[in-house]
């Protein structure tokens, strides 16, 4: 019961923190874009580059090297719903791996009293998500070049939303966790790897027999890459029963996070 309140508590209050330092926590993480590509000749360019050469990769793999032969989808309309799935995992991917060091790699700042430590893991997980909007915008455009491209693509902010709740409930309970327990580290980067081959990114779940769909849709990541496809690539509204799924999972590991982070906070200054 106690951490049932500490759940309802703790996440509006986590929720206004961020708020009320919206504007520090826009200047950090630029400041962070501009150290994760200090030193590079190209510098803030490869915030482009990188999604776009990988992208690029992809494309090349899919439609030159293994064609993908399927009656419902064309060459080009089969690789815009590998990157439709691939882009957001990606970004996944990145602010998780990103977001559970950063409370260790930055434990000096947990007596700061300009920077709550809490903003730490958002900072990242913001930084990481540059590059998915980047992504995005790249296979928007090839979207509308294959005429796919539909009003329901409005639906993208809310879902972005939703996904970046998500992850700072994540790397809240990772980064604290990291702090007491840096081996956490490597398993998380093995899980978030393996994780993506059992995820419907480059299949689609009627691909798989029946008995073998569960995995599916016992997958949290189907819930966070199928309203993106949805409203992409399927020109359609996000299906109910899939939103509501996304949205409970969303909110729900955001309180759970912040609680487990306003419990951990008070012994972090043990491990500076």
């Amino acid at each position: 019961m106690k951490f049932l309140r500490a759940i309802t508590t703790a996440g509006p209050s986590m929720a206004r923190t961020i708020i009320r330092h919206r504007g520090l926590l826009i200047s950090i993480t630029r400041v962070e874009l501009a150290k994760k590509y200090a030193g590079s000749m190209l510098g803030l360019a490869w915030v482009l580059l990188q999604p776009a050469l990988l992208l690029s990769a992809y494309l090349f793999i899919y439609m030159v090297v293994f064609p993908y032969r399927d009656p419902n989808f064309s060459r080009l309309s089969f690789v815009l719903y590998v990157f439709c799935g691939l882009v957001p995992y990606l970004g996944f991917m990145e602010a998780l791996t990103a977001g559970g060091l950063s409370i260790r790699q930055n434990i000096h700042l947990v007596k700061n009293v300009m920077l709550p430590i809490e903003l730490v893991p958002v900072r990242s997980v913001l930084v990481g998500m540059t590059t998915q909007i980047v992504s995005m915008c790249i296979v928007l455009v090839l979207v509308a070049v294959a005429g796919l491209l539909t009003p329901h693509v409005l639906w993208l902010p809310l879902i972005f939303a939703l996904q970046v709740i998500q992850l700072i409930g994540l790397t809240w309970i990772l980064a604290s966790l990291t702090v007491a327990l840096p081996d956490i580290t490597y398993f998380v980067n093995l899980f978030v790897f393996l994780l993506m081959f059992v995820s419907p990114i480059g299949f689609r779940p009627e691909m798989l027999e029946p008995r073998f769909r569960a995995v599916v849709y016992l997958n949290p990541v189907y819930y966070m890459i199928q309203p993106y496809r949805d409203s992409m690539l399927n020109g359609q509204a996000p299906s109910l029963e899939v939103a509501a799924i996304f949205t409970l999972l969303s909110l729900g590991i955001f309180a759970v996070g912040a609680a487990f982070f306003m419990a951990f906070k008070g012994v972090l200054v043990d491990y500076e």
